[in-house]
């Protein structure tokens, strides 16, 4: 074997191992972006995950805190049934209205009293004689003919 055959193996070697190469350096990129994927997928799974977790633990404050407001709501109801189903017996002195209230609702009363005793008297505006905004017409009048 001469020189010509060992330089033509090589070549042939160097091409052989130049296609062999570069299909093992593109199986090895493709596993590395199959992984790269992976992991991202792992990633986004686990956050995915974690926003979950973190929805059902505000779900679960908002539901224990929705419990504790029907709970507030339920004693004040039960309370003011209570209250207002008590024994008028047992309050006989016990006004519906504070005294400030009762005294002005006892002064208006009286005002509307004394309006329906007047309510049958004439209007104002008919009585006899000069009286409110014409009591003085008469007087400039007399004034405006002697100018």
């Amino acid at each position: 074997m001469g020189t010509i055959t060992w330089v033509g193996i090589l070549i042939i070697v160097a091409i052989a191992a130049f296609f062999i190469g570069a299909f093992v350096t593109k199986k090895q990129f493709k596993q590395d972006e199959l992984e790269h994927q992976v992991e991202q997928a792992n990633n986004a799974l686990e956050q995915y995950r974690q926003d979950v977790a973190d929805h059902l633990a505000s779900t679960g404050k908002l539901v224990s805190k929705m419990k504790d407001n029907y709970d507030q709501l339920l004693n004040h109801v039960e309370e003011t049934n209570k209250l207002l189903l008590t024994d008028k017996k047992q309050h006989p002195n016990e006004p519906f209205f504070s005294k400030e209230t009762t005294e002005q609702l006892q002064h208006s009363l009286q005002d509307r009293q004394s309006d329906r005793s007047n309510a049958e008297a004439q209007p104002a505006d008919y009585v006899v004689g000069e009286t409110g905004l014409f009591a003085g017409s008469n007087k400039v009048s007399e004034h405006s003919k002697a100018s």
